[in-house]
């Protein structure tokens, strides 16, 4: 590529971004993900089971190409053809579709041989084609009419339509190649009709930074829920980032569910119902969950126990074969506000009753609550050990977490009224606790003087004291009251937003997840041992939505900077998906990462005050038409037309 300006992109339509120059967007579905760019597809990954390979482009499409993207779909163009990159949610495939002067097209097996495996993968060559094989993959490149040359090349300038299949085995990538192939019009109509079904969910008239910032995060979010071959549900992933081992998160996955709850509820119930299973209700470890579940196909667990095997750090972190990580603070919290969220959204008082591995729901939710409890000294605090084990897992955090509090506080409420009915006595006691919770809070981590709560105190009575968005957990769950919610909303814009703060060396680029920078006594580790960097002061897009929703739910003004800051400054950088984070002297983190469609459900819950009831209040931004499930199961619009216009209500009886 020759050496040209960055890439950038802005939003010209609906979801639709254009610019020029040399874009890399993430293809993700439920069995495949990849990155396709200027070079070609690279990074062909089969969910649970591994890399399968890449298809460059020979030579790569020029730097300076025009670029249009919508969810799953890159099109560019140069002076001499055009070339539409397509990648189906359900199908594991990718469909190229080119005009004019087309590159060859080399297919290559992954360069490295995952553990526990003892020969490389290998090209095969196909009548129409090659297919790379392998113990744990296979990947397919067809063109009907393409002339074949040796090792993995193909010319297809003829053909004009070449799919790119993959699966675990021959049989699933060879299906998908045929059937494509077979009906070259499925494909378009499968990705326009999720591209449809995203943006149905909300279209914001007249704004193509909100639109395109929520259907590209509701993508994100809709195409994390992963499969194994064979259609069993494998848990939402974290981003492209987060697939070697294949695993799902309770805090990503909860995080993620909340653009997802309005209208596909039962995702939220699949995956509180996989993440149960490794939080157990009796025991010792009662009431404990890991960070994540690992989910794998035999050769993703094969590469898995053989990594484990070689390494025994990674052994003494992940201790067995299905867990990624052991005993998070934060994890069997966010389980607990899950299952209220799914009971709530999908109209079932009765999940708790429901049994997974012996256990109901109902009592590993309980466990957890004890677990808390049992953690909390004479102040009522719960008193997390000095480890890495919450969301801010490079930095070691002890004593008294204003983050976990406020997630324990959330949970213990939101238990308390969904069991008040049936067993008030535990109902009484969860809403003492979390009065108990307010107090210790309030003496312990709330600071006057500056007006916020501190990130965390130590048991001797050491705080770091910077402002850190985290602690908006106090916020969305009830620890604090309006006056100190007030407070914090007033600090964070003046000290986090870096458009107010100019004691930060980069400008305006978002909103900082820390400031000033954790100070040299706290202990840190990997990316966030360096200022502005992951945990350090970088710009999360997930707490940017937590912090949006916080202003647009209280009325407040200044919420669009929150929202968006962070998605018009990427697409100036030239990303086309949500990133897990980022700040301008570091490369950003996993790319289509899911829990960065925050701001999105921040658009749903705060700006539109949805429920689970339904009940809706006219957003901020103007004309919109929302349009979510009902609890019978149609679906519900709700018009706003114009400012001083009534709502109107449109019901799908289809």
């Amino acid at each position: 590529m020759s050496s040209l300006a960055p890439a950038s992109l802005e939003p010209v339509g609906g979801a639709t971004l254009a610019g020029r120059g040399p874009v890399v967007l993430p293809l993700t579905g439920a069995r495949l993900q990849a990155l396709a760019g200027p070079a070609g597809v690279e990074r062909l990954l089969v969910w649970g089971s591994g890399l399968v390979g890449a298809v460059r482009f020979e030579p790569p499409l020029p730097a300076d190409a025009r670029v249009r993207v919508t969810p799953n779909r890159l099109e560019l163009v140069w002076p001499s053809g055009r070339l539409t990159v397509s990648a189906l949610p359900t199908t594991p495939a990718v469909v190229l579709r080119g005009w004019g002067d087309l590159p060859d097209l080399r297919v290559a097996p992954p360069r490295a041989l995952p553990p526990g495996f003892a020969h490389r993968a290998t090209l095969r060559r196909l009548g129409d084609g090659w297919g790379v094989a392998s113990a744990w993959g296979e990947l397919v490149v067809r063109a009907a009419g393409a002339e074949i040359a040796a090792r993995g090349r193909l010319s297809w300038r003829r053909a004009g339509l070449a799919v790119v299949a993959a699966g675990a085995d021959r049989a699933e990538a060879e299906g998908a190649a045929a059937a494509l192939l077979a009906d070259p019009g499925d494909p378009a109509a499968e990705l326009e009709a999720h591209q449809s079904e995203l943006a149905d969910v909300l279209h914001v008239a007249g704004d193509d930074v909100l639109q395109s910032l929520f259907v590209h995060g509701l993508h994100a979010a809709r195409t994390a829920r992963k499969e194994l071959p064979g259609g069993r549900f494998a848990g939402l992933a974290a981003g492209v980032g987060y697939a070697l081992p294949p695993r799902t998160y309770y805090r990503d996955g909860y995080w993620t569910l909340q653009a997802l709850l309005p209208r596909w509820p039962e995702v939220a119930r699949e995956q509180l119902l996989l993440l149960a299973r490794e939080l157990p209700a009796s025991g010792p470890e009662a009431g404990t969950a890991p960070s994540g579940v690992v989910v794998a196909s035999p050769a993703g667990e094969r590469v898995w126990r053989a990594r484990r095997a070689a390494d025994p750090a990674l052994a003494a972190d992940h201790p067995r074969d299905g867990v990624w990580w052991a005993d998070h603070t934060d994890a069997s919290l966010l389980f607990a506000l899950l299952a209220c969220d799914v009971a709530a959204w999908i109209g079932d008082p009765g999940l708790f009753a429901t049994r997974v591995d012996g256990a109901t729901i109902g009592a590993r939710v309980a466990a957890a609550l004890e677990r808390a409890h049992g953690a909390c000294d004479a102040s009522g605090l719960p008193v997390k050990p000095p480890h890495d084990r919450d969301w801010a897992d490079n930095v070691f955090r002890g004593g008294y977490v204003a983050y976990d509090v406020g997630l324990y506080h959330g949970a213990l409420g939101r238990v308390a009224d969904l069991v008040a009915g049936e067993r008030p006595a535990d109902a009484a006691r969860y809403r003492a606790r979390a009065a108990a919770l307010r107090e210790g809070a309030r003496r312990h981590l709330w600071d006057e003087a500056r007006r916020y709560f501190v990130d965390f105190r130590t048991p001797e009575g050491r705080a770091e004291a910077h402002l850190a968005i985290d602690t908006l957990t106090a916020l969305r769950f009830g620890l604090a009251d309006d006056a100190q919610a007030a407070r914090v909303l007033a600090a964070m814009r003046a000290r986090l937003e870096t458009r107010h703060n100019g004691e930060q060396p980069w400008g305006d680029w978002g909103v900082m997840n820390v400031f000033p920078p954790y100070a040299p006594w706290v202990r840190r580790r990997g990316k966030s041992r360096f200022a502005y960097r992951y945990h350090d002061g970088a710009d999360w897009p997930y707490w940017d939505g937590i912090y949006a929703e916080e202003r647009l739910r209280r009325g407040l003004g200044g919420w669009r900077y929150p929202l968006t800051r962070w998605w018009t400054y990427g697409l100036a950088q030239g990303r086309a998906a949500p990133v897990e984070y980022a700040s301008p002297p570091y490369a950003p983190g996993s790319p289509s990462n899911a829990w960065s469609a925050m701001p999105a459900a921040a658009m749903l819950f705060g700006g539109y005050g949805l429920t689970p009831a339904g009940t809706t209040r006219r957003p901020p931004w103007g004309p919109a038409t929302l349009r979510v499930r009902a609890a019978d199961g149609r679906l519900v619009a709700v018009r706003h037309d114009a400012p001083d216009a009534a709502p109107t209500l449109e019901v799908d009886d289809g």
